[in-house]
């Protein structure tokens, strides 16, 4: 993990709103199983207990996709990065994806080996939250410029951009059990927005997983997390490692507008 004492992390309680909204918008994200908006978010009905501490075990590799203007190049590496080139019409685009700096949180960093979780309104059992690494800038926070944001960049929802250094410190992440309790997703996106060279969680950042659960008298509770995947997705400016300009961005045309999205797969035991 990566926090350290010194890096806060303020949440406020729209955080959790803007979360769930972000749930509901990601295409991913239990669709198929009846969560969303509509469903699991503003459900009363019993949901199962996912409270306790969870041993989370990582596979040895990650999946990355680069995004370059709409072409997508596949890449695997070990759980813990590297570096590799991916050749856009002719021309070699290099990234480093180094898991030991502080502000690239790559998907094995997510939880430690144990992680907690808890369901702390009883109203709504279908809402859980864990604590994981989060991000925040440390410096000012700008508006992007209007030929930089929007749907087909990296700053879809145009939020503001950092302008100083990314911090990584640990707070609670929402997330939502799906209706039928079988799986849940987890919201791990900031609220701000990276510059190309800051490396800033995008949006589509997020945790899925299955849940075994079984009943046990009148008590539905859940013991496995199974088929998991951990998401994060950056801008290809923060990870590139070829040539730079006077301003440290990269010297490539469209690399900061590319997208480099990041998955390893998990599983859960509720100890």
């Amino acid at each position: 993990m990566k926090p350290t004492e010194k890096n806060r992390v303020h949440v406020a309680k729209f955080s959790t709103l803007f979360g769930a909204l972000g749930l509901c918008l990601l295409p991913f994200l239990m669709g198929a199983q009846g969560g969303g908006c509509g469903g699991s978010f503003s459900s009363t009905t019993p949901a199962p207990d996912v409270t306790g501490s969870w041993a989370i075990s990582y596979g040895t590799t990650m999946d990355l996709k680069v995004n370059i203007a709409g072409s997508i190049y596949a890449q695997s590496l070990p759980a813990t990065g590297g570096s590799f080139t991916v050749t856009h019409q002719g021309a070699p685009y290099a990234f480093n994806v180094d898991c030991s700096k502080p502000e690239v949180v790559c998907p094995s960093e997510v939880w430690p080996a144990s992680v907690a979780i808890d369901q702390r309104d009883k109203t709504y059992q279908h809402r859980m939250w864990a604590r994981i690494p989060t991000q925040s800038c440390s410096g000012t926070t700008t508006a992007p410029k209007s030929s930089e944001c929007g749907v087909g960049t990296t700053n879809p929802d145009c939020k503001p951009v950092c302008n100083g250094t990314v911090t990584t410190s640990s707070a609670d992440a929402f997330g939502l059990i799906s209706e039928d309790g079988t799986n849940f997703s987890l919201l791990l996106g900031g609220g701000i927005a990276t510059n190309g060279v800051n490396c800033v969680l995008l949006g589509l950042s997020a945790a899925t997983a299955g849940l075994e659960t079984a009943h046990i008298g009148t008590l539905w509770t859940a013991s496995n997390m199974v088929n998991g995947v951990i998401k994060t997705g950056f801008a290809g400016g923060c990870l590139w490692a070829g040539a730079v300009d006077a301003q440290g961005k990269p010297t490539a045309a469209g690399v900061v507008g590319a997208s480099v999205e990041i998955s390893t797969p998990f599983t859960g035991k509720k100890g």
